[in-house]
């Protein structure tokens, strides 16, 4: 039996809950709190469509670089997956097929965002407005916006007067031909590694501005043939044995993520000799990093380097100077482009902003969270009763899928509900020394990881500390998040609120 449904009648929908966002993690959390008999649910997504990252990033060569067999739902496998990594279209089909399938879409308010969560304390309910002017009462309110949903863009002085094409990776201009163009990509991190072998092999001139080098190792894609795919679908348990073994080899790769280990050495030392293997002797020393190998993620690729080595690219590691109308100056020299795409990742320490969300007292959560966030599990924080976060602070990886994260929490998350309702409190608030020896365990581990070695990553804060990263393994992460314990939490009893008209569920 799933655990909300001891404590839902078919009278009652179950408690009021606002998702924000409707990519993976929403979509998931929505699925199994239908599946559990809730019903009083309402999504809130400011995009016109289901999916999130895999909508927004239609950029060329778009892919995931995490197995498709483990970038799925346990309880939605897909068999017919066409690649080993599948490329974005096909994850934003699956993720469109399973809100449909799940008949999910009419829970969405597509076009819709949230600007305001307020808890209050008398009627410990929260209030969510949108930018709409609508004003919505839930009893717990959900952020599923993820961290890779706001573009990033650079602060190069001139950027503002470049007079042609110019656009984010993440917001791919498909109206915008390149070919026969000098185009520039500013940023050679896991994005602009998939993007930059189909835009050189459309201009007339690429121009690959690099501020460091990543390690690459090879992708080593296939295609599953169609004998591969039938058995996936027809033979019992080959499809999970498959799924299975890709889990523990990636899982296995945490140990190459331990901070001047023999392993993470052992890692360097074959990625260096691979990348030797695959550029010229001029290129070398400026693509081979001297930093820690997985100090950034290890970028998968078996065209990037490649792209580097023809006549029409040219890799530049001068830094940026300034823009003009029709160009970018460096300190070597100046380059005329057609057009400029920005491939420089995303503001992924910026965790819901710009939501404003105000807790108990009306206290401001940038204000509860100074310098860094501080969480519990990346689903909660003190202060903020009944309020959860999906692919929060610290519940990024490095080496496996966060597709298996996002299930840990919803099945988290469901257990507090269900937790919630068998006591009869309307809300519970993670206590701060809970947080505080959490989180003093976790930064210490943070510390021993190769993300810590030496080099800037988007997993750090300016102040140096790792704010997106979990610090072990998902089986670590599954076993912390199997069932909660009420002694971690404040329990609130207040009188219940009718539900009002405008929660109600569709």
């Amino acid at each position: 039996m799933h655990p909300l449904a001891t404590s839902t009648s078919a009278a009652s929908p179950g408690p009021r809950v606002v998702i924000i966002g409707a990519g993976m993690a929403g979509i998931c959390l929505a699925i199994r709190l239908k599946q559990s008999g809730c019903t009083a649910v309402r999504i809130f997504e400011k995009s016109d469509d289901v999916g999130g990252t895999w909508l927004h990033n239609t950029y060329p060569g778009a892919a995931c670089d995490i197995p498709s067999f483990l970038y799925c739902y346990s309880f939605a496998p897909k068999y017919d997956w066409t690649h080993l990594f599948a490329p974005q279209s096909e994850i934003l089909d699956y993720v469109r097929d399973c809100a449909d399938r799940f008949d999910v879409r009419r829970h969405v308010e597509f076009g819709t965002a949230v600007i305001e969560a307020v808890y209050d304390d008398a009627r410990a309910a929260w209030t969510v407005r949108t930018d709409r002017g609508e004003t919505i009462e839930a009893d717990v309110v959900v952020s599923a916006v993820g961290q890779l949903q706001r573009p990033a863009i650079p602060a190069l002085p001139g950027l503002d007067d470049f007079q042609g094409p110019m656009f984010h990776s993440a917001r791919w201009n498909h109206d915008c031909s390149l070919v026969g163009r000098a185009v520039a990509v500013i940023g050679n991190a896991a994005s602009a590694v998939q993007l930059i072998p189909p835009v050189a092999e459309q201009a007339r001139r690429t121009f690959v501005f690099q501020r460091t080098p990543n390690w690459i190792s090879p992708l080593n894609n296939r295609r599953y043939s169609r004998v591969a795919r039938w058995m996936f679908a027809h033979v019992p348990g080959r499809a999970r044995v498959h799924r299975a073994r890709l889990y523990l080899e990636h899982e296995l790769r945490f140990a190459f993520l331990r901070r001047r280990g023999f392993v993470n050495r052992c890692l360097a030392f074959q990625l260096r000799h691979r990348m030797r293997s695959r550029i010229a002797e001029p290129l070398r020393g400026r693509l081979i990093p001297e930093y820690e190998a997985g100090c950034k993620r290890v970028l998968l690729s078996d065209r990037y380097l490649q792209a580097l080595h023809r006549d029409d690219v040219e890799l530049v590691t001068d830094p940026i100077t300034r823009i003009t109308a029709d160009s970018i100056v460096t300190a070597g020299g100046e380059r005329r482009v057609d057009a400029i795409v920005l491939a420089t990742g995303f503001e992924a320490g910026r965790f819901l902003s710009p939501i404003a969300v105000r807790g108990r007292d009306g206290r401001r959560l940038e204000d509860a969270w100074p310098g860094r966030p501080r969480t519990y599990l990346g689903l909660m924080t003190p202060g903020f009763p009944n309020f959860f976060m999906l692919y929060g602070p610290n519940t990024n990886l490095g080496h496996n899928s966060i597709v298996m994260m996002i299930e840990c929490q919803v099945h988290y998350l469901l257990g507090c509900v269900r937790a919630m309702r068998r006591r009869g409190v309307q809300a519970i608030d993670v206590r701060h020394d809970v947080v505080e020896r959490f989180d003093r365990g976790q930064q210490a581990a943070l510390d021993k990881t190769a993300w810590n070695g030496g080099c800037t990553n988007w997993y750090k804060t300016s102040g140096g500390a790792i704010v997106n990263n979990w610090h072990a393994t998902v089986a670590a992460y599954w076993l912390r998040t199997r069932r909660p314990r009420l002694g971690d939490f404040e329990l609130i009893r207040r009188p219940a609120v009718p539900p009002a008209d405008s929660a109600a569920g569709r």
